[in-house]
């Protein structure tokens, strides 16, 4: 695999003018974060979710303290399509010692609809930190916005057939998997598995990996994984997931696992748990999630 690009720079989420840095942000949602698919999934928004519900909490508290979100809930309203502008604002509904439940929403600027909501938990902690980095995005607009290209699939092959040639190289693995940095490393009867390479550019304040890449990659993984038993020509999207973040991976301690396991399969709805894992075994967070069925006409092949 390639050297993942810094995925803050590559999600274009930059500042909104006369707002605190973080609680009100503006994404460009380009192709360069589509799935295997060319679709645009939750994975491609859920950094954005994060950062303006974790950041209003930050900004609740005295300068410089040390913040982590310790539980995360998203739920996509409506699909984002590539070329949308989503403005996401995170407020806070209640604080108490240290605690905080906040909440966010994600809006399609043009449009007005609301494409995602996210509710946590916030907690303060003992660790050393500075002022949140501002890091807004190098990608401009006009190259985040093209439309992807049309992506091509066997029409034939089912969800395991398409996980399968992402791991034998037969099926193209989407942009969205190289900022993340993470690739399907096995495919098993009711449960699949994903190698997630750490950079230094996924960091947060205090040098651990950031909290909203994690869900970034806990998001794609379920997505893959909703669609293990789908038939050919089945597809899953993935709509809600809970994430309980319990150890902030660290970036220099060598790659991490993530395994998801198929719940139920159904016609509508694929329910699949997930958790990422470091090298040593370590249960660094675990995940529940949703994917909603849709259909989608697909023909040709696709190869990398």
């Amino acid at each position: 695999m390639t050297e993942a690009p810094d995925p803050m720079a590559t999600l274009a989420i930059t500042s909104m003018p006369g707002e605190p840095y973080g609680t009100v942000l503006r994404q460009t949602v380009g192709a360069d974060l589509a799935d295997h698919r060319g679709d645009i999934g939750l994975s491609a928004i859920a950094t954005l979710a994060e950062i303006v519900g974790g950041s209003s909490f930050y900004h609740s508290q005295p300068p410089g303290t040390a913040c982590v979100q310790s539980r995360l809930s998203l739920s996509a309203t409506i699909p984002v399509t590539a070329g949308a502008h989503v403005i996401g604002r995170g407020r806070v509904v209640g604080a108490v010692e240290g605690h905080g439940t906040t909440y966010a929403e994600l809006v399609d600027d043009a449009s007005g609809a609301v494409v995602c909501v996210a509710t946590a938990r916030a907690v303060v902690v003992s660790r050393a930190t500075g002022e949140i980095p501002r890091r807004d995005a190098v990608a401009s607009a006009t190259d985040s916005a093209t439309s992807p290209a049309p992506v091509t699939l066997d029409p034939d092959l089912t969800g395991r057939g398409i996980l399968l040639g992402l791991i034998d190289g037969t099926v193209a693995p989407g942009p969205i998997a190289q900022v993340l940095g993470i690739a399907v490393s096995s495919v098993g009867e009711t449960d699949i598995e994903v190698r997630a390479t750490p950079s230094a550019a996924m960091a947060n304040q205090m040098g651990t990996m950031h909290g909203g890449i994690v869900i970034a990659m806990m998001s794609e993984a379920c997505s893959l994984a909703a669609e293990l038993s789908a038939p050919a020509g089945g597809r899953y999207r993935i709509s809600d997931i809970t994430a309980s973040f319990l150890r902030s991976p660290a970036l220099d301690a060598g790659d991490l696992t993530i395994t998801v396991s198929q719940v139920k399969s159904g016609r509508r709805i694929s329910s699949v748990i997930a958790t990422m894992t470091d090298s040593d075994g370590k249960l660094l967070t675990q995940a529940s999630a949703d994917g909603v069925g849709f259909a989608r006409s697909l023909a040709g092949s696709s190869r990398p």
